[in-house]
């Protein structure tokens, strides 16, 4: 609603930090990223990299995120004329596993309320995490809107990756590291990079550099 002015507040500051960062936030603060990290080490028979219609899928987020953050909380409102936190109550498993389980176990009362929503986020959460075991990160990938948000900032942030075309020899290196599936090489601010800085690790010429403002 236009008359509670907090939300412009959250706004600006997560426009600052996409600014400032991009999706660097994705790659070393996010806690469920984290979580996905772990869960993808996990030994599996066949770990899955990439796969026909990945790309399409990839732009789910974007989707996800004009639908369930904007669009549904604008005109879905109730009585009072306020929206609800769609995507968080709906789809989000990140909140059901540091959020909703916790809360439920914690709680007697919660106990007794727990219904069809509470299982429907618990299933999403049981797939997102078999997921995570066979390919990186796939909340990141196909569903977060926050990660759609801040991929919009990767090539206009202050803080940007680089590449020395003169350093570079082409091994492939970087690209066969990047488990987002970016070629450094052809777009190292790709909407897709994390900033992990997997790449800029293994580069045998240390032809990628990061920095601010074009300062290493």
């Amino acid at each position: 609603s236009w008359n509670f002015k907090f939300a412009y507040y959250v706004i600006g500051f997560l426009i600052l930090v996409g600014a400032i960062l991009g999706r660097l936030v994705c790659g070393f603060l996010c806690p469920f990223g984290l979580i996905q990290d772990l869960l993808n080490k996990i030994p599996f028979p066949k770990k899955i990299r990439t796969f026909r219609g990945d790309k399409l899928l990839r732009k789910l987020k974007y989707v996800i995120f004009f639908v369930f953050v904007i669009i549904l909380p604008m005109f879905v409102v109730d009585i009072m004329g306020q929206g609800a936190p769609y995507f968080c109550k709906l789809i989000c498993p990140a909140g059901t596993l540091e959020g909703g389980i916790p809360l439920v176990l914690l709680n007697k009362s919660m106990r007794s309320a727990v219904g069809w929503l509470y299982i429907w986020k618990n299933t999403i959460l049981v797939i997102t995490i078999i997921l995570s075991i066979m390919i990186y990160r796939p909340f990141c990938k196909y569903i977060c809107p926050l990660g759609a948000f801040y991929s919009v900032f990767n090539k206009v942030s202050v803080f940007r990756y680089r590449v020395d075309k003169e350093k570079c020899v082409h091994c492939g290196k970087c690209r066969n590291i990047c488990q987002m599936e970016v070629d450094p090489t052809e777009n190292p601010n790709s909407a897709e990079c994390i900033r992990c800085g997997r790449c800029k690790k293994i580069c045998p010429t240390q032809a990628i550099r990061c920095g601010f403002a074009g300062k290493p």
